[in-house]
C-alpha cells in the first residue's frame, strides 16, 4: 500500500528540506521509534542514539528519499534495519575479540601479556585516540565488516581515501600497542581486528 495524500505532502516536504515537517515527524515518531528499537536492543541510551542518528541521516539525505510504502512503514523499516546493523556490529565485534583472545592464548608468552581486561581497555583506548573520521572508518571496516568500497559509498568519499584512513589507523594502533605487547603479537592483533 502506497502513501496517502497526507503522507505524500509530508514526504514531499521532507524531500524539499522543510524544517517544520521534519520537526513534526521527529516529535510525532521519536518516542514510538525508541520503544520499537528497545524490543531489539534493551539499552535505552543506545536505542535513543540509534533513533537520533537515523533522524540526522534522514535530514542529511532528505533529497535522496525514495518512499514507495507508507511513511510510517518506511520509518519503522529503516529503524529496524539500523537495529539489525547494530546487532551485527555487536556480533562481529564479539567475534573479533574472541579471535584476538585465541591468538593471545596460542602465543605462549603469557608472562609478557596484559590480562584480557587490560588489553581490551588498551585497544579501546588506542582506537579512541584515532582522529574521528579515521576511527569511524576503521570501526566500519574492522568491527562492522564493511569493505572499503562499501564504506566509500556510505561516506561519499573515494575508496582510496578509505584505504588511507584504514592504513593510518593501523599505523597508529601499531605504535600505541607496541609498548605493551611483543611486535609479532601486535601484528597478529591488528590483523585480527
Amino acid at each position: 500500500m502506497g502513501p496517502s495524500l497526507h503522507e505524500n505532502i509530508l514526504i514531499e516536504g521532507l524531500k524539499e528540506g522543510n524544517v517544520k515537517i521534519y520537526d513534526y515527524l521527529f516529535h510525532y515518531y521519536y518516542s514510538g521509534m525508541v520503544v520499537f528499537v528497545q524490543k531489539y536492543i534493551p539499552d535505552n541510551d543506545l536505542a535513543e542514539d540509534i533513533v537520533q542518528e537515523f533522524f540526522v541521516k534522514l535530514w542529511i539525505k532528505h533529497e535522496q528519499l525514495q518512499i514507495t510504502t507508507s511513511l510510517k512503514a518506511y520509518l519503522f523499516s529503516s529503524i529496524k534495519n539500523r537495529c539489525i546493523d547494530q546487532l551485527r556490529h555487536e556480533v562481529t565485534r564479539g567475534k573479533a575479540e574472541k579471535k584476538l583472545l585465541e591468538k593471545l592464548q596460542e602465543s605462549g608468552n603469557e608472562e609478557n601479556l596484559l590480562v584480557e581486561s587490560e588489553l581490551r581497555e588498551k585497544i579501546n583506548a588506542s582506537i579512541n585516540k584515532l582522529p574521528p573520521v579515521c576511527r569511524e572508518i576503521f570501526i566500519m571496516n574492522r568491527f562492522e565488516g564493511l569493505k572499503p568500497s562499501e564504506i566509500a559509498e556510505k561516506k561519499g568519499i573515494s575508496v582510496r581515501t578509505v584505504e588511507t584512513h584504514i592504513g593510518k589507523a593501523l599505523k597508529i594502533l601499531r605504535h600505541e600497542l607496541i609498548g605493551y605487547l611483543p611486535t609479532s603479537l601486535v601484528a597478529i592483533i591488528i590483523g585480527a581486528l
